[in-house]
C-alpha cells in the first residue's frame, strides 16, 4: 500500500476532491467545534461557507495560483478560508498569530499576496496600511467577509452545494494536478529568515494517509486544535489529516485552556509539543509529592477517552516520557520538518520512548557519513522554496534524490531514529573543538528539576549553560524541606545550588571534557515566545537567547579557570 492511500480509501487527484468526498461521506457529522462556546459546524456547513468564500475570491478576480494570506487564531475562520482559497485555485499562506508588523510585511511581499484575511481589528488595520505599500495586495477581509454564517446567493451564480456534480460549478481547485501547489507554509525561522515552502496536493494527501496508517486513526476520532494553523504540524497532521480521516476538531485560541478543553470535550487523539507534556509531568509529580496518586489526575488533563497521544518538535526527555508512560500516558514521539513532515514516528504497537521512532509509511531514511539525516525525495517531500531556486537546490544532494535535513542523528539496531543535534547549531569553541548542544541539553532536562537548558560557548574556551528550573518541582521540594522563601530567594539558596551542582556533575560524568558544562547561570524566568526566546512552535531561538543574556554569559567567563563542578 502506498503512502498516498489507506485501506478502503478512494484515490484523489487533489485536496478539493478529498474534501468534497469527505463532505459526501460525513455530511451532517460534526467537523469543527469551538471551545469554550461549543459552536459546531458540520462537514456540510463547513463546505458551504468555504464555497461562499471561494465565490468571493473568484468575483474579486483572484486567479489560480495567486496567494491568499490568513492571519488568525484557531477559530473556524482558518479552515473555512483555507479550503475556500484552495477551492478557488488560490494558494493560502498563513501568518503566525505572534507575527510582528515587519514580519507580516516581509511575508506578504515575498509571497505577492493578493488577498489578506484577518480576525481582529488590529490585524485588519495593519493589512489595510500595507495595501498602500504593496502593489499586489488588492483586498483585505475581516471575519464577516469570510464566514457570513449563512450562505446567500452569489451575484455571479448559485452557490454549489456539497455533493453536486463538479461540472455544475467547476471550481478551479478541482482541476489542480497532484504536483500543483496547494499551500505555502513559511518556516518559523529559528536559524535564519523564514522561507516559503511550496506544498503540493500530492504532499498533503500522501502525508495524511501516512499519518492515518501510522497511528490507526479512524472516522469519528476527536482532536484538539490549539497549535498555530500556519505551522506544518497543525496544518498537515491536523487540518488535512482530519479531512482525510473524518475526525472532529475542537478549536481553541488560548493554549492555556488546553487541559480544561480536553477534560470537557474528551478527545481520542491529543497531539502537542514537548513543553506541554513537561508541564503535565510537573503537575503529576507535584500531585504525587503531596501524597496523591498521579493516575487520578490523568483524566483531569487529557479527558477520559484518550487513545493516542503524540509529541513533535523535539524528542521528549526520556525520564518525562517514562514517567508519563508509567501513569498511563504513552507519548509517541515523532520527527519531521516542513519540507518533509512525515519522517519518523513511534507507533502505538511499536515504540521506543527515547527515540523519534522508525520511518513513517512512504519515507526512506539514511544517515550520511557526517551524521546528517537524509530523507529520500518522494510524494511526502515539498516542492521547493518560493522564489529561491538556489536555496531549493542546496536543500538536496547533488543528484536531487535526498533531502538534506540539517539535523544529525543515528539509527539504532531496530531502525529507530535518535536525533542528536543540528549541524548549524554546533558550538565552535576557541580551542578548535566543536560541541553539539542538543544531546547535552537533553541530558540536563532529564532531571525533573531542570525545565530548560541552553548551552553556550561559541568562541569561548569551554561550554557553559543557561538553566531554568521547574518552579513547581523546586517549590514542592522546598515545602517538604520546610524552606520558607520566595522564588528569587530559592534561586540563591545554597541548598538549591548544591542540588543543581549535583545534577551538572552527574551529567558531566558521561560527557567528554570538551562537552562538559563548566559554569551555569540560573534564569529568573523560563524562556518564552513572548520574550522572543522561542519560536511559535516553542523551539529555542539560540541567537536571540544568547543576545538577551549576554551580560550573564559574559559573567560566567570572567574567571580564568572554569569550575570543575559546574558551579557559578
Amino acid at each position: 500500500m502506498s503512502a498516498g492511500m489507506s485501506a478502503g480509501a478512494v484515490e484523489h487527484r487533489n485536496v478539493v476532491e478529498l474534501f468534497r468526498d469527505r463532505v459526501a461521506r460525513s455530511g451532517d457529522a460534526p467537523a469543527l467545534r469551538t471551545f469554550p462556546d461549543g459552536r459546531t459546524l458540520s462537514w456540510r456547513e463547513w463546505a458551504a461557507r468555504s464555497e461562499a468564500f471561494a465565490h468571493r475570491l473568484r468575483n474579486e478576480g483572484v486567479e489560480p495560483g495567486e496567494r491568499v494570506a490568513i492571519w488568525a487564531g484557531n477559530r473556524p475562520l482558518w479552515p473555512i478560508a483555507d479550503l475556500g482559497a484552495v477551492l478557488a485555485g488560490a494558494v493560502p499562506v498563513g501568518l503566525y498569530p505572534s507575527s510582528a508588523a515587519s514580519q507580516v510585511r516581509t511575508l506578504l511581499a515575498d509571497a505577492r499576496v493578493v488577498v489578506a484575511v484577518a480576525d481582529t481589528e488590529e490585524r485588519i488595520r495593519l493589512f489595510s496600511r500595507l495595501r498602500d505599500e504593496l502593489r499586489a495586495l488588492r483586498l483585505v477581509l475581516g471575519e464577516a467577509g469570510v464566514d457570513p454564517g449563512e450562505v446567500a446567493a452569489d451575484p455571479g451564480g448559485a452557490v454549489v452545494g456539497p455533493g453536486e456534480a463538479a461540472d455544475s460549478e467547476p471550481w478551479p481547485g478541482a482541476r489542480a494536478a497532484p504536483d500543483d501547489d496547494a499551500l505555502l507554509i513559511y518556516t518559523s525561522g529559528s536559524t535564519g529568515e523564514p522561507r516559503g515552502a511550496r506544498i503540493s496536493h500530492r504532499y498533503l494527501m500522501a502525508s495524511a494517509a501516512s499519518i492515518q496508517e501510522a497511528l490507526g486513526l479512524v472516522e469519528g476520532d476527536r482532536t484538539l486544535s490549539f497549535l498555530p494553523y500556519c505551522h506544518a504540524a497543525e496544518r498537515v497532521f491536523g487540518l488535512y489529516t482530519r479531512i482525510h480521516c473524518g475526525m472532529e476538531a475542537v478549536l481553541l485560541e488560548d493554549h492555556r485552556q488546553v487541559w480544561e478543553a480536553a477534560r470537557s470535550v474528551r478527545p481520542t487523539l491529543f497531539g502537542g509539543l514537548p513543553r506541554f507534556f513537561e508541564k503535565l509531568h510537573d503537575a503529576l509529580r507535584a500531585h504525587e509529592a503531596d501524597g496523591g496518586d498521579p493516575r487520578d489526575l490523568v483524566a483531569e488533563y487529557l479527558g477520559d477517552r484518550i487513545r493516542v497521544v503524540t509529541s513533535g518538535g523535539a524528542t521528549l526527555p526520556p525520564p518525562v516520557a517514562r514517567y508519563l508512560d508509567g501513569v498511563g500516558v504513552r507519548v509517541l514521539g515523532a520527527y519531521g520538518l516542513t519540507e518533509h513532515l512525515c519522517a519518523t514516528m513511534n507507533r502505538p504497537e511499536r515504540y521506543d520512548l527515547e527515540t523519534s521512532g522508525p520511518p513513517m509509511p512512504g519515507t526512506e531514511l539514511r544517515i550520511a557519513d557526517d551524521g546528517e539525516i537524509l530523507l529520500r525525495r518522494g510524494p511526502l517531500t515539498f516542492s521547493g522554496y518560493l522564489n529561491q531556486e538556489e536555496e531549493t537546490a542546496a536543500t538536496f544532494t547533488a543528484d536531487g534524490e535526498w533531502l538534506l535535513t540539517g539535523d544529525l542523528g543515528r539509527l539504532d539496531e531496530e531502525g529507530f531514529l535518535r536525533v542528536t543535534g543540528r549541524k548549524k547549531e554546533l558550538l565552535a569553541l576557541s580551542t578548535g573543538k566543536k560541541v553539539a548542544p542538543l544531546p547535552v541539553e537533553a541530558r540536563l532536562v532529564r532531571d525533573p528539576w531542570i525545565s530548560q537548558a541552553v548551552l553556550v560557548g561559541e568562541g569561548r574556551k569551554f561550554v557553559s549553560a543557561l538553566l531554568a528550573l521547574s518552579q513547581p518541582v523546586v517549590e514542592g521540594w522546598a515545602r517538604q524541606e520546610e524552606i520558607a522563601a520566595g522564588w528569587e530567594e530559592l534561586l540563591e539558596h545554597p541548598r538549591i545550588r548544591e542540588r543543581v551542582d549535583e545534577i551538572v556533575v552527574r551529567v558531566n560524568r558521561d560527557l567528554s571534557r570538551t562537552e562538559q558544562v563548566r559554569q551555569y547561570h540560573l534564569l529568573r524566568e523560563e524562556l518564552s515566545q513572548e520574550a522572543g526566546d522561542l519560536t511559535p512552535t516553542l523551539k529555542v531561538r539560540r541567537g536571540a537567547v544568547v543576545e538577551r543574556y549576554r551580560k550573564q554569559i559574559d559573567a560566567m567567563y570572567r574567571t580564568s579557570e572554569p569550575s570543575n563542578q559546574g558551579t557559578p
